[in-house]
């Protein structure tokens, strides 16, 4: 009996529900909005006027220049007189960004393309490519130009795999080597490779730092150290 009693008292309780569920008015449909900008910031503009902007001219907070900042990048395309290959369109091109980091030091662009790492105080990116040998600063900015747009998985579709391309120098001393592991981080030149020990060996071969600056002429990545197919020439200067 008090089993009957217990359904009885359920069936009324579920009948009672179901009335109340009647009047409660339709949800409305909910919308999700990102708090995260999903759009490219720099989508509107080139290369170029990029590395124009305050985001890649950065300067540390006692005013010296930000590793990752691009200032010596502008000064060196100015010296170069390689503006148009950043600024003008084209069918789509990988734009390997220099950072500050990859002009200082032994070894580094600075001493690539004057013959010593050595900066005067007070002395500016602008007045420092002054200095440098003007053939051998093109032969560097040109290689880290790839004629094909890169981003981490198209067209590198497939994971520990050598993808070559052509850079801005024509022929084999053009060619170089991008592969992405499984988290999407990008080799340059890194052994196996199948280029030359002078692109593979000795340091030369880097990892891409930031990636997939979207410009309306181009994709840019950036780097902390140059990379090479073959030993750049000495300066003459």
């Amino acid at each position: 009996m008090k089993r009957i009693k217990a359904i009885k008292f359920c069936g009324t309780l579920l009948l009672m529900l179901a009335f109340i569920g009647c009047d409660i008015d339709l949800q409305e449909r909910f919308v999700f909005e990102p708090e995260v900008d999903l759009t490219d910031p720099y989508s509107e503009i080139t290369a170029w006027q990029f590395f124009n902007t305050s985001q890649a001219l950065k300067l540390n907070e006692d005013g010296t220049l930000n590793g990752d900042g691009l200032n010596y990048f502008k000064a060196a395309i100015e010296a170069a007189g390689m503006v148009d290959e950043y600024n003008t369109p084209n069918d789509g091109r990988t734009f390997l960004m220099l950072n500050n980091n990859a002009f200082e030091g032994n070894g580094d662009i600075i001493a690539l393309v004057t013959g010593s790492a050595d900066i005067e105080e007070g002395e500016t990116p602008s007045e420092v490519m002054a200095r440098a040998d003007i053939d051998v600063l093109r032969l560097i900015l040109q290689y880290h130009i790839v004629t094909t747009y890169i981003t981490q998985n198209d067209p590198l579709l497939v994971r520990d795999v050598n993808y070559e391309f052509q850079t801005l120098i024509p022929g084999e001393a053009g060619k170089i080597i991008l592969r992405r592991d499984s988290q999407l981080r990008i080799d340059v030149n890194r052994s196996p490779a199948p280029l030359p020990s002078t692109a593979t060996g000795g340091g030369n071969n880097e990892r891409l730092r930031n990636y997939n600056y979207v410009f309306n002429n181009g994709i840019g990545h950036s780097l902390s150290d140059p990379v090479r197919n073959q030993p750049y020439p000495s300066p003459n200067n």
